[in-house]
């Protein structure tokens, strides 16, 4: 666990890329992976993220009075682990998202918008 919050940090920090942290994620995971699969929970990786075929990005946008504000594309390996720890994303949405993670869903997954002012969550 220690490991993944240092990761997400030097992401933020700006001290390591979200591709270079999502390889280090991987060998981590497949180092320490369990014969028979767990079910994945909010601390866990999603299943869905490790195979070629099922969504790889998670892409963020938000716009605000019209303007876009934030577009911002995380790979599925960060995404399942960090919305976890997102300050002001509710339980229910951060539910929503490892869902839609683990099926594999693609497309839209959070769509919420006030008049100019919009927050788009999906999965591509």
């Amino acid at each position: 666990m220690a490991d993944v919050e240092t990761i997400l940090k030097l992401v933020a920090e700006g001290r390591l890329t979200p591709e270079d942290a999502d390889e280090i994620l991987n060998a981590l995971n497949a180092a320490s992976e369990p014969e028979a699969a767990e079910p994945a929970t909010a601390h866990t990786p999603p299943q869905q993220a490790r195979t070629p075929d099922g969504p790889r990005h998670l892409r963020i946008q938000v716009t605000e009075r019209g303007r876009p504000v934030v577009n911002l594309r995380v790979p599925m390996n960060i995404a399942g682990w960090a919305s976890a720890y997102l300050p002001g994303l509710s339980d229910e949405n951060a539910d929503r998202i490892r869902s839609a993670i683990n099926s594999g869903q693609r497309g839209p997954i959070i769509d919420i918008g006030d008049g100019d002012d919009r927050v788009l969550i999906t999965s591509e």
